[in-house]
C-alpha cells in the first residue's frame, strides 16, 4: 500500500509541477521573444551555455533531428545571432558560437522576462521567496536532466 501511495503522490507532484510550470511559461512568454521561435530561442540559450559547439551536439542537446537543427542554426545565422567557424579538430565540421548581437539579444530577453516576472515575485512573502530560491537548484537540475 505504501508503494501505491508513493507512486500516486509522485504522479500528483509531477502533474502539479507540469501545470504550474506550463502556466508560468505562458506568463513569461507574454513578453517579447525578439521574433524568435521557442526552438530558436532554446538553441540560442544552448549555444550560449555550451558553445561553441557542433550542430550535431546542438541537435542532440535540443532533441532535434539534424536537418531541423541545421535549419534553426541557419535562421539564427541569417539573423546575425550565431556564427559558424571551422572546427580546429575537424576542418569538415563547423562550430556554432554566439555573436555579440546574439549575446545582446539574450541579455535583453532575459532582462525583459525577469522584469515581467519580477512583479509576481514581489507579491510573494519573504519566506515564500526564500523557499523558491532554495528550490531553484532542483528545478535547474530537472530542466537540464530532461534536455539531455
Amino acid at each position: 500500500m505504501k508503494t501505491h501511495d508513493a507512486t500516486r503522490d509522485g504522479v500528483t507532484v509531477a502533474a502539479r509541477l507540469n501545470l504550474s510550470i506550463g502556466r508560468l511559461m505562458r506568463t513569461i512568454r507574454q513578453h517579447a521573444a525578439a521574433g524568435l521561435t521557442p526552438s530558436q530561442l532554446s538553441a540560442l540559450v544552448t549555444v550560449d551555455e555550451r558553445g561553441p559547439l557542433r550542430i550535431s551536439a546542438l541537435a542532440t542537446h535540443e532533441a532535434l533531428a539534424a536537418p531541423a537543427a541545421t535549419r534553426v542554426v541557419a535562421t539564427l545565422e541569417e539573423a546575425g545571432l550565431v556564427s559558424r567557424s571551422a572546427d580546429p579538430a575537424d576542418k569538415r565540421a563547423s562550430l556554432i558560437a554566439l555573436t555579440t548581437a546574439g549575446s545582446e539579444t539574450l541579455a535583453a530577453l532575459r532582462k525583459e522576462r525577469a522584469t515581467g516576472l519580477g512583479a509576481q515575485l514581489d507579491a510573494l512573502s519573504d519566506a515564500e521567496r526564500r523557499v523558491l530560491e532554495r528550490a531553484l537548484p532542483i528545478l535547474e537540475k530537472l530542466s537540464h536532466d530532461s534536455s539531455q
